[in-house]
């Protein structure tokens, strides 16, 4: 099993496989719909903002749970796309 603390995440390595599976489940979660769809989503929205899907997925992860972190451009995708169903009210404002 994955530690994922907030001290041990950051630690963790580069994104993998497992952040894009746990970031599908998240997006299942908050909004609903089947895993091919939440799948197709991280997809084309890494595709069309030519950001990493494996880095995208670290960072719905990291906003869904909170944090700061993440490259600023990834984490600008992510809010612009996702963030009313992830994000605080403040990181809405902020973004």
């Amino acid at each position: 099993m994955i530690d994922r603390s907030p001290d041990t995440m950051t630690s963790r390595g580069p994104a993998s496989r497992t952040d894009l599976d746990i970031a599908t489940g998240v997006l299942v979660g908050v909004r609903g719909g089947s895993v091919a769809q939440a799948v197709e989503d991280l997809l084309a929205t890494a595709r069309d903002n030519r950001v990493s899907l494996f880095e995208l997925s670290r960072t719905v992860i990291t906003i869904a749970e909170g944090r700061d972190g993440g490259e600023p451009e990834t984490r600008r995708v992510a809010l612009a796309r996702w963030g009313t169903a992830l994000a605080t009210e403040e990181e809405l404002i902020g973004s």
